[in-house]
């Protein structure tokens, strides 16, 4: 017979032990004074331990004594006494308090000390102000029940530091992070309510089924801030006019018509500069919180600005505090992803991620919400294990046992729980969306396939239903507190007019999800129909939404004509990577959709914009080219469209950078031929230009002049009869044209001419602020003048390029800004000029961009010989003539040449040395390169004693080159001339 359990005394605990206080009769376990959170199970199972210290208790002892005559599992023991040991702070290995022994049960330890009635209790420290609940919808739990913030107290801790950080002039990027429901916006909520006086503002990142607007989070915030203070827009006016060209609301027609000039060409990087500027100026009389939540909806733009603002230099008293899911940036790969991982272990950014409540965080949270279902021992472990801890789930739940109780008093909650908290998040909104009436269901329907925001004239139109009546039903939703909220009031001048917003994107997912395919089909198409509808009377309407609802609802060329304008849209606003989305998903329906004229023109303009914005993200690489050749090959059936010219020129321009010569001029040759026969200026510009560059690059300067000057007549006809026939060029064409021009009269001798046309160049590229138009003219100044020798003005133009291809971010800048300095560095006694130019020019070949390697080359073999390398010097010389041979590259081929009679005097090889340069000089003459042959000419007068033609020649080209700034080279030649002459 086994042996009794001895008789259990009935009588409350209340001792002492260690730091430790129990106080059964209270429910309270004390630590020093503070209260420690135990749930009521494990809480009982500590005093039934503590009632009998120093003894063995069985597990069935301890079940019988806890758990009464209900069947519950060993395991169910284990976790009540880790659930204790932990509030303990116990180590099970190292016992102080709960000793286990093996198959036999636990036993109390420690020594203990009754408290006697006249000894005075620890009693709990409180705070005068118990601190509120705040739920996860942002709502304040009422003010009898609120005792704490459940779990969620170093989160804000935080938060608050880093808001001192950002008072005190450092930058603070903050992310809070975690699952939907964690609590997210419920921290952030609470911590921004603790802030007095702060200029607070907030940005909402919004799921799409197409692309979205560029920024948009960011620019509401800005439209918000500019309504709390006037201020705002008027520095933006000042210092951020592409950001105020996309609040068209804040300016007039008349400003938006100028800014839209003038930002013609802009690089999409000026917004980042902008921006950063905007802030650092309007934080030095004002900190700023900016908030922007559900990051892992934020167009590619929004992320590129945050990592840019991590990045820069600068001390503005800004805290930017955004939330996202961090499960969907993994699994979906989003650029956030990447960024954060760069920032937070080079200490830019901190990032606060939300854990579940525990279960003794569960109950904290009941304690301050509902004493009624604390006191029912199961409800809370049943509300902890069905929900997983995480607070939307356990609120949702809590306030459905609360309202079922109201109802029924007599149900167990903890069956309540158990049976109304489904296995998973979808089975949980399906309970939700089974309560829903007919007309409800029916309205959240339509509404989650039209997307977050429900606007009221839009539903009612799909629906066929009275406004009025549409308001109604949802009013009573947003009463249930469960699938939508009120939206906050829009911009005056936003005529859209979202009324609701759903408040839980997860559960207009499943709405949407449960919706048949055919349904869904209808609606996007009933609701593209009426979007379509409100836009043609006014309403703001972006075409990328109606793009999305009319691909979804199988339209495919309404959808494929708003992907179009969306997309054009997208490069106007400076976000060629949006672009990219956007014609990647309409190129892809192109496809798949029957041949006519109307998908045709869509797709030549939707692969024209591609070519456009690949070459801004990615180079003059492979996608640019297959955009480009994919629209070329479309406009031969459709030779009158629009974007033919603009298509051609891009694909040769981009085939010249990729120093495919003979297959530009072939491009060049079709776009004349074509506009012949349709009299279209853009097509003939277009074959002017590319054959142009091509012509000159090859040496024919004089052809390269004529139809390069040619072009430029065009230019002003074509700017004159339609403004808009320039938008979407890589590089603004005339600027292309007025350098090309200087480059070509410069090498023909003519120098207060090449000096006027870069002189209208730069004024063009400064005037309008376009960075890539710079670029290029910077770019072709310092061409010309490593021809002349001007290593100072070298030196200085490639400094001028690093700043500006370090503030627009250039990458088809970067390498030559450095080859520029490397050959300046080299004429100046720098032995590492060098390397530097051979290492950029590997970095500008991985962009695609070839033309003119043999130029480069030949700075590299220039600078070894400055260095004394001849052998190095060869070998980048070599290089030079092979391209020079393959892809009759001559422009720099005089100046190779003498590089290579350079090379053969340090060598000693006299008859290479004579040889190299009368090919030099030939070839300068060939080219009508009267500058180059001056230099060529004076080269091999030094050598030894010119004949009398050659000095003829020689003082024939010293009058024609007479306005040269190259007094040194002018002062040579006229010396040897006159020492001649003696």
């Amino acid at each position: 017979m086994s042996k009794p359990e001895p008789e259990v005394s009935s009588k409350p605990v209340h001792v002492r032990f260690g730091d430790f206080e129990v106080d059964e009769r209270n429910a309270l376990l004390l630590s020093n004074g503070h209260s420690v959170a135990l749930p009521p199970v494990p809480f009982g199972l500590l005093c039934a331990l503590l009632r009998q210290s120093g003894t063995l208790l069985s597990k069935h002892a301890l079940l019988d004594q806890v758990w009464g005559h209900r069947f519950v599992s060993d395991s169910v023991l284990k976790g009540a006494i880790s659930d204790v040991r932990k509030a303990l702070g116990d180590d099970p290995r190292q016992p102080l308090y709960i000793e286990t022994l093996a198959r036999r049960g636990y036993r109390f330890i420690a020594t203990t000390a009754t408290v006697t009635e006249s000894a005075a209790p620890l009693l709990p420290k409180t705070d005068p102000v118990a601190p509120q609940v705040l739920l996860h919808n942002g709502a304040v739990a009422d003010a009898a029940s609120a005792t704490l913030f459940v779990g969620r107290t170093e989160p804000l801790k935080r938060l608050h530091q880093s808001w001192q950080k950002a008072l005190q002039g450092s930058r603070a990027i903050v992310w809070v992070a975690g699952e939907p429901g964690i609590g997210k916006t419920t921290l952030i909520e609470r911590f921004v309510s603790e802030l007095s006086g702060v200029v607070c503002i907030f940005g909402q990142c919004v799921q799409h089924y197409g692309a979205g607007e560029p920024y948009l989070p960011v620019l509401e915030a800005l439209s918000e801030l500019c309504r709390k203070d006037p201020a705002a827009g008027v520095l933006l006016r000042d210092v951020a006019p592409t950001w105020l060209l996309q609040l068209p609301w804040l300016c007039t027609s008349s400003e938006r018509e100028v800014l839209l000039h003038e930002l013609v060409g802009v690089n999409p990087q000026r917004m980042l500069r902008e921006m950063a500027e905007f802030v650092d100026r309007y934080t030095e009389h004002h900190p700023l919180l900016l908030v922007t939540e559900d990051l892992q909806w934020a167009d590619q733009s929004t992320i590129q600005l945050i990592d840019y603002m991590a990045r820069r230099r600068g001390r503005p008293r800004l805290m930017w505090l955004s939330s996202f899911r961090l499960t969907e940036i993994i699994a979906l790969e989003h650029p956030l992803n990447l960024i954060r991982h760069e920032l937070r272990p080079a200490g830019l950014s901190d990032e606060i991620l939300l854990d579940s409540f525990s279960e003794q965080e569960v109950a904290a949270y009941m304690a301050a919400h509902s004493s009624v279902l604390l006191s029912n021992e199961c409800f809370v472990q049943t509300l902890h294990e069905r929900t997983g801890g995480v607070p939307l789930f356990v609120a949702s739940i809590a306030n459905d046992v609360l309202c079922k109780l109201a109802d029924a008093g007599n149900q167990d909650p903890a069956l309540l729980a158990a049976s109304t908290v489904p296995d998973s998040l979808g089975a949980l909104i399906d309970h939700y969306i089974a309560r829903l009436s007919e007309s409800q269901h029916k309205l959240l329907t339509c509404a989650a396939v039209a997307g977050m925001e429900l606007n009221i004239s839009t539903l009612a139109g799909v629906l066929g239903w009275d406004e009025l009546h549409t308001i109604d039903i949802c009013d009573a939703l947003v009463r249930e507190r469960i699938w939508l909220i009120t939206a906050t009031a829009g911009n005056e001048n936003d005529n859209r007019g979202y009324s609701y917003v759903f408040r839980h994107a997860l559960y207009r997912q499943r709405l949407y999800d449960n919706t048949s395919a055919a349904n869904r089909s209808g609606l996007h198409h009933k609701i593209g129909t009426v979007l379509e509808q409100q836009r043609e009377q006014g309403l703001n309407i972006a075409a990328a939404e109606l793009a999305s609802h009319f691909d979804l609802g199988r339209m495919p060329l309404k959808a494929l004509r708003y992907y179009a304008e969306a997309a054009q849209t997208a490069l106007q606003h400076l976000s060629p990577s949006s672009c990219m989305s956007l014609t990647e998903r309409a190129l892809e329906i192109a496809a798949r959709t029957a041949a006519s004229d109307e998908r045709t023109s869509y797709e030549i303009t939707l692969a024209t914009l591609r070519g456009v914005a690949a070459f801004h993200t990615r180079g003059a690489g492979d996608d640019a080219k297959k955009a480009y050749q994919h629209a070329v090959e479309l406009v031969a059936t459709f030779p009158q469209h629009p974007m033919t010219g603009l298509a051609l020129y891009g694909l040769g321009f981009l085939l010249y950078l990729r120093a495919e010569y003979n297959e530009v001029l072939v491009v060049a040759e079709r776009a004349q031929t074509m506009a012949a026969l349709t009299e279209n200026g853009s097509l003939t510009l277009a074959g002017c230009i590319i054959k142009g560059q091509v012509m000159m690059i090859r040496g024919q300067h004089k052809v390269a002049l004529e139809v390069l000057q040619q072009a430029l007549s065009l230019l002003a006809l074509n700017t004159t009869a339609n403004g808009q026939i320039l938008a979407g060029y890589i590089v603004d064409p005339e600027v292309t044209v007025l350098t090309t021009i200087s480059m070509v009269l410069s090498l023909l001798g003519r120098f207060t001419e090449a000096h006027t046309h870069m002189q209208q160049a730069y004024n063009k590229s400064r005037q309008h602020a376009q960075p890539m138009a710079l670029l290029l003219t910077i770019w072709c100044d310092a061409l010309c003048r490593i021809r002349r020798g001007d290593t100072a003005g070298v030196a200085a133009l490639a400094r001028e390029m690093q700043l500006l291809v370090d503030e627009y971010a250039l990458a088809q800048g970067r390498a030559a800004c450095r080859w520029f300095l490397g050959w300046a560095d080299a004429r100046c006694g720098n032995a590492a000029g060098a390397q530097q130019i051979c290492a950029a020019y590997g970095e500008n070949r991985a962009l695609g961009m070839l033309a003119g390697s043999s130029e480069t080359l030949g700075y590299a073999a220039e600078a070894y010989i400055l260095a004394g390398d001849w052998q190095q010097a060869q070998l980048q010389l070599d290089q030079a003539l092979e391209i020079v041979n393959g892809y009759d590259e001559r422009i720099y081929l005089p100046q190779l040449m003498l590089i290579q009679a350079a090379i053969a005097h340090l060598r000693g090889d006299a008859k290479v040395e004579a040889e190299s340069l009368q090919l030099a000089i030939a070839e300068a003459r060939a080219q009508g390169a009267a500058w180059l042959e001056l230099l060529a000419l004076t080269a091999w007068c030094e050598r030894g004693t010119p004949t009398p033609d050659e000095l003829s020649a020689l003082e024939q080209l010293l009058n024609t080159l007479s306005d040269s700034d190259d007094i040194d080279l002018l002062e040579q030649a006229r010396g040897i001339v006159q020492f001649a002459s003696r």
